[in-house]
């Protein structure tokens, strides 16, 4: 009797076998398509994450573009690359204003007014900066017929001879300020003063340099501006450009957790454009990253050609380069301005007694 309810219940489970494996089968169906879902939702969630804020950070800069642009005109200066240049006054001499390396006209907003008051003022933005256009490449064919006149076939983007040239053909070309010219420059701004000079020195009546740039800066200090400028500087803009183009710099200045690296006195409405900005941001690491070259410029214009002697030449250096940067580099760099200000001065004014 024992033996036939034992056979009764194992026919019983064998023919809930089937039942049951169809069960097991259909769970794990559901489950793989619930792993499915799951992932195909993180995907979509993902691509909205990537593809949603760049989206609206160009939407916004095409929106903000057109009414933040400061006061001013954009000129011609070749082939269709357009700079932006602001000029206020009247009198003599016409004042130019350069602003540091990788940073716009708005860097002398303040100046900028309280100076036309008393003469005629202009401020740009360099290519590719704020509002100019970046540089093109060779846009004539190399055979064609205005391959030799097209300098932007002779020289490299952003260098200290590409952007002289630039400046002449915007202020004395396409704009045709009055002359002669005091060049303001501040860092980059002064190495391309001195450039200007050597190069048209028949435009030009002064120089005031304002913190400039050295030639020998990078083999000066045992190498520490070199390694802080190609290991910190550049890096960390490149930094910010790549978060401007993902859109994650405009989502971290609404969120309170980015905040402008300029500590202005003044706030100016375009620091958030302009911090999200991918082609200004890319011409501020080109700025950076090839000012080696420009210091060679620099050093080749030296031996060919001295400022002319009728070129009034002032050098003004502040306590700190940047807030920025650590101190021990401020603290070389205040020593160094003051010797190489010494040293400029006096060279001026001997070339003056002979």
């Amino acid at each position: 009797m024992e033996h036939l309810v034992s056979f009764c219940k194992d026919e019983a489970y064998q023919c809930c076998i089937p039942e049951v494996e169809s069960k097991i089968a259909r769970v794990k169906e559901a489950q793989t398509k619930g792993i499915f879902a799951h992932i195909l939702t993180a995907c979509k969630v993902l691509l909205a994450v990537m593809l949603i804020p760049p989206f609206l950070n160009y939407a916004a800069l095409q929106r903000e573009g057109s009414l933040l642009q400061p006061e001013g005109e954009m000129y011609d200066i070749g082939w269709g690359q357009k700079l932006f240049l602001s000029c206020k006054g009247k009198g003599a001499p016409t004042v130019v204003l350069d602003a540091p390396t990788g940073m716009t006209s708005d860097a002398w907003t303040v100046v900028f007014e309280k100076l036309a008051k008393y003469t005629r003022v202009c401020m740009y933005d360099r290519a590719g900066v704020g509002f100019s256009d970046r540089p093109y490449y060779n846009s004539t064919e190399v055979d064609g017929t205005d391959s030799g006149r097209n300098y932007r076939n002779r020289w490299t983007p952003f260098t200290a001879e590409r952007m002289v040239e630039d400046l002449h053909q915007l202020v004395s070309r396409s704009s045709d300020q009055p002359r002669p010219f005091l060049l303001v420059g501040a860092e980059l701004g002064a190495l391309i003063a001195q450039f200007y000079a050597r190069m048209f020195e028949g435009e030009v009546m002064g120089l005031v340099l304002i913190n400039p740039l050295t030639e020998d800066l990078f083999q000066q200090d045992k190498g520490i501006w070199i390694h802080n400028w190609y290991g910190h500087m550049v890096p960390s803009f490149q930094t910010i450009q790549l978060g401007a183009a993902l859109g994650v710099t405009r989502l971290s200045l609404m969120l309170g957790y980015l905040q402008h690296p300029l500590h202005r006195a003044v706030s100016l409405p375009d620091d958030k454009y302009l911090m999200c900005y991918p082609k200004h941001l890319s011409s501020v690491v080109d700025e950076h990253y090839f000012i080696n070259e420009t210091f060679s410029q620099l050093r080749t214009a030296k031996k060919i050609k001295n400022i002319a002697k009728n070129i009034s030449v002032t050098v003004i250096t502040g306590n700190y380069y940047d807030e920025q940067m650590p101190g021990p580099l401020n603290k070389k760099l205040k020593r160094r301005y003051s010797l190489d200000g010494e040293v400029e001065q006096t060279a001026w004014e001997d070339s003056r007694r002979n």
